[in-house]
């Protein structure tokens, strides 16, 4: 059975992920399919095909952006040592394959100098009495000299064209090429199908595996030859609370607020200890802002309750609503959006404040009109 299952993933299919075809679960070993969203822009990796045919759980899904940049790397960092040696091999073919062209018309050129003697030898050697063969043979004559000259200007438009030999300079702009490998493979000039077939060369597929709902992944690459190397890869997640380091994270920052220190000088520390954010790569200050405010170390929204016309105790802002109710302000804004709660806007200043009723939205959380 092993003898018989094919050997080759197949041609590089349509699409921009870079492994489509080549990657292969780490849980149940099955191969993953590519999917796009976002008009093709994004691609992803999952395995359903236990969901799919016994309807049971998916067994993991990875964004190919983090998963193909790792490879990429990988690749160019297999391709470089052999750059070198690769772009020599070129000029040899070139070489080559101009030797090549060089003896074929020489051979041409040798026949057309043979017939030509070869007519003339005919033509001096018959009876000048004769004069009927020796007009033919001086026409064969004559045939021979103007295909030979037809042929050497062909052979010397031939040799215009052809660009000249390499010399050094040319050779050591080939080498500075080949040492240039990653621009090449960035340039716009290489299309994704390049890429793909590329990596089909030089990987036989790729394991990846998915640590729970972490931010951790890791990928094992069978490269051809039966090398297997391993690589940790950090993905993106959707939560905060998703990362497997989030409470020594919460931890830091709420140790540098108590020092004073400010948002941008919070991201900066989290940055130098390694640590990056569920959907970017760093933190910045306004990433360290909005986990504040969650955890309540950060400045409250200048809404100053006092000074806001009520018609009477019951009116609230969304600010207070979420804080008696334990929901989110967005989940309460959300309610009023959908009809769910009705409220009226006041201007405080240059602000517009929202005032919903508290007993209506109470109400309605207890009977299930808001859930």
């Amino acid at each position: 059975m092993a003898k018989n299952r094919a050997r080759y993933p197949g041609v590089p299919r349509g699409g921009a992920a870079l492994l489509s075809g080549l990657v292969s679960c780490g849980v149940c070993g099955r191969k993953m399919v590519t999917g796009y969203n976002d008009d093709g822009r994004e691609a992803r990796y999952s395995c359903s095909w236990e969901a799919t045919t016994y309807g049971g759980r998916h067994c993991q899904s990875i964004s190919a952006r983090p998963v193909d940049a790792r490879v990429s790397a990988l690749v160019l960092e297999a391709i470089s040592p052999s750059a070198i040696e690769v772009s020599l091999q070129v000029a040899e073919d070139i070489e080559l394959e101009r030797q090549q062209i060089h003896d074929g018309w020489k051979q041409r050129l040798e026949r057309a100098d043979y017939e030509i003697a070869l007519a003339r030898r005919r033509y001096e050697a018959v009876d000048p009495d004769n004069r009927l063969v020796a007009r033919t043979l001086e026409k064969d004559w004559e045939a021979a000299l103007a295909r030979g000259q037809t042929l050497a200007d062909d052979h010397q438009r031939t040799l215009s064209q052809q660009p000249e030999r390499l010399t050094e300079e040319d050779k050591k702009i080939i080498r500075c090429l080949a040492e240039d490998v990653p621009s090449l493979w960035k340039a716009t000039s290489t299309t994704a199908r390049d890429r793909q077939t590329i990596v089909r060369i030089m990987l036989d597929r790729v394991v990846i595996q998915v640590f729970g709902e972490t931010e951790r992944a890791e990928i094992k690459c069978h490269w051809a030859g039966g090398i297997i190397t391993t690589h940790p890869i950090i993905r993106t997640v959707r939560r905060f609370e998703q990362l497997e380091h989030h409470d020594e994270i919460l931890a830091r920052i709420t140790a540098l607020r108590n020092q004073g220190a400010t948002a941008q000088q919070i991201a900066d520390d989290l940055n130098a200890q390694g640590w990056s954010p569920a959907k970017k790569s760093r933190f910045d200050a306004l990433i360290v802002q909005k986990l504040l405010v969650r955890n309540g170390l950060g400045k409250k929204r200048p809404i100053w309750s006092g000074h806001i016309p009520r018609r009477n105790e019951d009116e609230v802002t969304l600010q207070e609503l979420s804080e008696k109710l334990g929901i989110h302000r967005q989940t309460a804004y959300g309610w009023l959006r959908r009809g769910k709660l009705k409220g009226r806007i006041v201007e405080v200043g240059t602000q517009r404040i929202w005032l919903v009723s508290l007993s209506h939205a109470s109400t309605g959380t207890r009977t299930g009109e808001s859930s």
